[in-house]
Order: structure tokens, then sequence, then C-alpha cells
């Protein structure tokens, strides 16, 4: 039995090229060389491991390293989300009879903000055709985690649902950090003076679902720390 286990187990193969390649790794130079191959052979290997992964999950980015504050204290820097294709996302949802896909979002939508305990005016509540939305109850009812890519900054967004708009041009989404000291606007509230962003908002306009990137289906703890150590700082 152990001798068939043996196939099971990836690097078992590397092993064998190598032994025939270059024979024990017994002095300096094949110890050089067997490193080398080994971290090659990993990187391939990891790599066809996330691509596989993502055609089970149905994403293109089936992990992502929370690389900000922004969603604490729901998520922390070095934590990894495991994303899955953004179906069946769960929030509120208010249909309106209006094309909205580059509309901002005071154009169809009234917010409402409040002092928080960091000094920041939240958004506590928006308001679309009278009916109204408190944002603390995306936190409270776990809401749909998503990730989009920002359309002002080019980066990857790990962010909650706060509303789904059922519009004529299609299904859009709003989202916010749940860290009311970082994140205490929604980020498509982009106030536009002539061609400049004044809010700093994180993407101008709501985001269509078909262009979610996934959503959080599971979060593993920390071990994304090596990943902003490495390439962050």
């Amino acid at each position: 039995m152990k001798d068939k286990l043996k196939y099971l187990d990836p690097y078992y193969y590397i092993d064998t090229l190598l032994l025939k390649l270059f024979g024990k790794s017994k002095s300096l130079e094949n110890k050089i060389m067997y490193w080398i191959f080994y971290l090659v052979y990993s990187l391939i290997l990891a790599f066809l491991i996330f691509k596989l992964l993502g055609l089970i999950l149905g994403t293109s980015l089936p992990l992502a390293t929370v690389v900000s504050g922004s969603m604490e204290p729901s998520f922390y820097r070095g934590d990894i989300m495991v994303i899955s294709s953004a179906k069946n996302l769960k929030s509120e949802v208010i249909t309106i009879d209006d094309n909205i896909s580059t509309k901002n979002l005071n154009e169809f939508a009234k917010m409402e903000y409040k002092l928080n305990d960091f000094g920041n005016y939240e958004v506590k509540t928006i308001e679309i055709n009278n009916q109204i939305i408190e944002i603390k109850d995306a936190i409270e009812k776990n809401n749909s985690v998503v990730v989009y890519k920002s359309n002002l900054t080019g980066r990857d967004i790990i962010h909650r649902v706060v509303l789904i708009i059922d519009a004529n041009d299609g299904k859009y989404v709003l989202t916010k950090g749940d860290n009311g000291e970082t994140n205490y606007i929604i980020d498509q509230d982009c106030a536009i003076s002539g061609n400049y962003i004044v809010n700093g908002c994180l993407n101008v306009y709501p985001i269509n679902v078909e262009n979610l990137m996934g959503k959080k289906i599971l979060r593993i703890p920390y071990i994304g720390y090596l990943k902003l150590f490495l390439f962050r700082g």
C-alpha cells in the first residue's frame, strides 16, 4: 500500500527525475541544482492548482489576500479569502426603472451620514425609490462579500455588498468596507467635479454583477502574511 501511495505525492516524480539527472544530492553543486528544480516545480505546481481551483469554483480568482484593514473587524490583513463565482448574492434588492450603468450614485439615490465613533461622517442609510436601507444591516445580516477590480486604482477590492439594484440595464451592486474608520462612504459614492473625483471613492458608477470577480465563501486567517511581507512590505 505504501508503495502505491507514493504515486500520489506530486514531488515523487520530480525526485525521480532529479535522481536520474544528477544522482543523489550530496555535493553542494547537486544540492543547488536540486533546490532550483524544486523551486521551479513548486511554482508550476502552485499555478496549476490555482487554475484547477478556479475551474472548480467558477472564477479566475479562487484565492485573494486581504491587503488592507478596510474590512476590520470582519477580516484582517493577511487573511486569505476563498472565492467562488458571484452567483446568488445575499443582500437587499431594490428595483429601479432607470439605466444606471453610467450614472453617479447621487443621481438616483440619497445617502444620510452620521458622525461615527471614529469622528467620521459615515453613511448610515441609502434611499432609492422611497425605500430606505440601513447600511449596518448589511453587516448584521452577513451580506455577501465580493471581489471587484477598481476602475480608479486598478486594484482588487474585497468589500461587502450593501445593496443590489435591479435596473433596466442590468443588476448592479453597491459595496462598502466594514471599517468605519477607513471606509465611511459607499465605494461608488463618487462626487465628480469636472474631470476630478472629489470623494475618496473606489469605483466610478455602480458595479454590474457580471463584472464581479467573485464572492467570498471561506476565510483562512492570517496565512497570507507571507505574501504581504514579500510583495508589499
